[in-house]
């Protein structure tokens, strides 16, 4: 009783307290003492459930041993108050409960064991405060430090020591994390050995923050390892050091910055370099960066890429310096890429293999263009289930060679339309144009320009069109598995111009297989050097846990949009942001990127019926035309586009109508934002800028939001002369919204034109979008049948179009406005 600490006696005393009142207050029926009760025993109750919650077995059996005396004195006083009077039993149970307790000490015994015969005591100074720190962090149970020695001198924290196990047992395997979480150091800093001509009993700890793993200084290890002719930076000098703790969902890391000599550039091996720092490349731990002639080598204690973030329309909507964030690099940075290239275009590329998040990545690109106000076709080899969802938020998505060879007919046709619109404005395409960047994504390229009817014309227009296409607001995205270019003219010229531009590239086929990252990208990353990403983290094994054999059973996490940005001769490791683009049918995640309102950035009015006029602006689904082929039957053969791609604008320039005259024209009379766009040849974009110039310089005013009127008139007379808005809400029937089914029949019966180009242009809805509102008009008896690129014929009379209007809005459970 003489050796047992103060705290356990104390105890005892309070249990045989405790059991005097079990005994007699219980049956005193005293509401205050039940209460008091109820809410202790309550309150270890939920202690130790969110103890169970944090899953630390060890840390949830000790919470079990100390609130065992309060729960089960709960337990017996709470059996006692429910049963009336006071039988025998009742003192014998809060009795024998005190003897319990008092024998068994749980609150005390979970912090301290009765000593032996011989007190262990740590000795003072260094030595004694290594023991502690490995027997408090329990990093392998059972096991004590001996032989703790100081590598350096007494102010400096390295040192070595031997890990002993109990006689007759091994040193358990050890996570070299937990050794260095217990010591407070980077785990890259510890080391455990075995020793010579010793069993597996005793192992070699080595704990190294100076000296770094080796012995040696990290200035030995780097001309060692690292700078020496055939390492994995060679000629290299060390800069600068730096190490950051843990910070969020960023783990701690350790940044050496490295020099070659001026001028040298700066070639990194990344699996050598990996080899020496200790890591397996698949951990994704070790992120190495060049620039010229520097090197920037980041080693963390885990893999900083494991989570991703959703995207918002804040990040893919462009900043002060025209860039929108892609992903998140691995430090947890912003990864940012351009909208344009250094040369001005909208070209770019997009590598990864299937598995890899590209589809993902293009779907983020399509809204970063659709906030920018860009509009966008995109055209695969193959039809994509994730890519027509994608389609039903641009102008026009398609798949297969025909749609491509009519995509790009079209877009080189629009180079000589928007020629002419040069010529008149007088300057190349800019944020001053009239009309919108359009930017062409051409995925699966090289299964595209390998068709054996059509391949070689995709080729020749795509080659066109990256070469002429900056000045006329064209750009072209490549993308697909890898890039072959062989069959473009300019690959170098093309290089050149995509550089500082959108370049990305996510996990590709192993280097391994023969396809390094020069040449999946086709040469558009240039020299980059690229760090090689598995399919999984920790996807592999070490050769040490085989012969060990340790089971791996569980995968490592997918790596699905890790990858790198590049720009001109640099490439950022990340990981793009998340949006839910499911394979099951369910609903998908666009909506919260893509313009609020579900608006389609379109070609101008001028720019459409251009094309309409040359026979290139249909559904692009059939065979393009021969030299036999005749227009329509009668005689008239098709346009064969000759000279496309080389309009020379004339020398005079003429005088120019700038925007706002034609916005000033326009508007007669009260109008709507939406109305003024329809009658103005100009981008929508631009329309708005103006508008909101005009009403700041008083020239015209602004009634409500979205509704203008001439600065003279009188805002509530226009009030009462305006027509009918769009109802707020309405069904969506037939995959349509039916406010946007009665503005289709409205505007076809009034004009008599059933065009769904003319629909398209007027409501401002992507290309597939009007074509499914004809259909739905044919449906419901307004319009014929379709009759290849013509327009439909209209089958309602204007003297009955209020009748049909009406019976369409109650279809589709909309207000009437009769």
């Amino acid at each position: 009783m003489s050796k047992m600490p103060l705290r356990a006696k104390a105890e005892m005393t309070a249990y045989g307290a405790s059991a005097a009142a079990l005994a007699y207050v219980p049956s005193m029926e005293s509401l205050p003492a039940h209460a008091t009760v109820t809410a202790f025993s309550g309150g270890c109750v939920w202690w130790l459930y969110r103890k169970v919650k944090t899953r630390d077995f060890r840390r949830t059996i000790r919470t079990a041993q100390r609130v065992l005396g309060p729960v089960t004195g709960g337990a017996v006083y709470a059996a006692a108050a429910f049963v009336p009077g006071r039988p025998w039993w009742e003192p014998a149970a809060a009795l024998g409960w005190g003897a319990a307790m008092s024998a068994a000490l749980p609150i005390t015994r979970s912090t301290w064991t009765p000593p032996a015969d011989t007190t262990a005591a740590y000795p003072p100074g260094f030595r004694g405060l290594v023991m502690h720190l490995w027997d408090t962090a329990e990093v392998a149970p059972e096991t004590w430090l001996e032989n703790i020695e100081q590598t350096i001198d007494a102010a400096h924290p390295d040192f070595t020591a031997d890990i002993v196990a109990p006689a007759g047992k091994p040193v358990p395997r050890i996570e070299l994390v937990a050794a260095a979480a217990a010591f407070g150091v980077p785990a890259a800093c510890v080391a455990v050995d075995e020793i010579p001509g010793v069993g597996p009993g005793r192992l070699r700890l080595t704990v190294a923050p100076t000296t770094r793993r080796g012995g040696g200084s990290i200035e030995d290890t780097w001309t060692e390892k690292v700078a020496r002719p055939g390492g994995a930076i060679p000629g290299s000098h060390i800069v600068r050091v730096e190490q950051f703790p843990a910070h969020g969902n960023l783990p701690a890391r350790g940044m050496v910055l490295a020099q070659v000599d001026a001028g040298e550039v700066a070639r990194i091996n990344h699996g050598q370099l990996c080899s020496a720092f200790g890591v397996e490349p698949e951990e994704l731990r070790l992120v190495a960066e060049a620039r010229g002639r520097e090197a920037l080598v980041t080693l963390y204690d885990s893999a900083p890429l494991k989570a991703s973030r959703r995207a918002t329309r804040e990040l893919l909507t462009l900043d002060a310096y025209g860039r929108y964030t892609i992903g998140t690099a691995h430090d947890g940075s912003d990864a940012k890429v351009h909208m344009q290239s250094a040369a001005g275009t909208l070209h770019g590329f997009l590598v990864g293999v299937t598995g890899s998040g590209k589809t993902v990545t293009l779907a983020l690109m399509c809204a970063a263009w659709a906030l920018a106000g860009l509009t966008n076709w995109v055209t695969s080899a193959r039809p994509d289930a994730q890519m027509s969802a994608v389609g039903r938020h641009i102008d026009r998505q398609g798949a297969g060679a025909v749609f491509t060879w009519w995509m790009l007919k079209a877009a080189i046709a629009l180079m000589d339309i928007r020629g002419e619109i040069n010529a008149e404005v007088g300057h190349d395409f800019s944020a001053h144009s009239p009309y919108p960047g359009l930017v062409l994504v051409l995925d699966e390229f090289n299964s595209l320009v390998g068709d054996d009817g059509l391949g070689d014309d995709v080729a020749h227009m795509t080659d066109v069109l990256a070469r002429e296409g900056r000045k006329f607001g064209i750009g072209i995205v490549f993308a697909g598995q890898s890039l072959n270019l062989a069959k473009l003219g300019g690959e170098a010229s093309l290089r050149d111009q995509v550089q500082g531009g959108i370049g990305v590239v996510l996990r590709i086929a192993s280097s391994s297989g023969g396809i390094a990252a020069r040449q999946a990208t086709g040469g558009l990353a240039g020299d980059v050097d690229l760090a090689e990403i598995p399919d999984r983290f920790n996807a592999a094994m070490s050769l040490v846990d085989r012969i060990d054999g340790v089971a791996n059973d569980v995968p490592g996490e997918p790596t699905h949009g890790v990858g790198h940005t590049v720009t001109g001769s640099g490439a950022t490791m990340m990981r793009s942001l998340y949006v839910h683009l499911p394979k099951d049918g369910s609903p998908d995640g666009l909506d919260e990127i893509f313009p609020a309102g579900g608006g389609i950035n379109t070609l101008t009015d001028r720019e459409i019926a251009a094309l309409t006029g040359l026979g290139l602006w249909h559904d692009w689904t059939m065979p393009p035309p021969t030299k036999n082929d005749k227009a329509d039957g009668e005689g008239a053969e098709l346009p064969q586009f000759t000279g496309i791609g080389s309009f020379t604008p004339p020398a005079g320039k003429p005088k120019t109508r700038t925007v706002k005259d034609k916005v000033l024209d326009v508007v007669d009379r009260q109008m709507t934002a939406k109305e003024i766009r329809a009658q103005v040849d100009a981008a929508a974009g631009t329309v708005r800028n103006a508008l909101s110039d005009l009403v700041a310089e008083g020239r015209l005013h602004q009634v409500d939001h979205g509704l203008y009127a001439p600065a003279d008139q009188d805002a509530a007379h226009g009030a009462e002369q305006e027509g009918p808005a769009r109802p707020a809400a309405s069904q969506v029937l037939d995959d349509v919204d039916g406010a946007l089914v009665v503005e289709a029949a409205d505007l076809i019966i009034s004009s008599q034109f059933g065009s769904p180009s003319m629909v398209q242009r007027k409501l401002r809805v992507g290309f597939a979008l009007a074509g499914r509102l004809m259909d739905v008009l044919e449906k419901r008896g307004i319009v014929g049948p379709a009759d290849g690129g013509k327009a439909r014929a209209v089958l309602v009379t204007p003297d009955a179009q209020d009748d049909v209007l009406r019976e369409l809005r109650a279809d589709f459970a909309l207000a009437t406005h009769d």
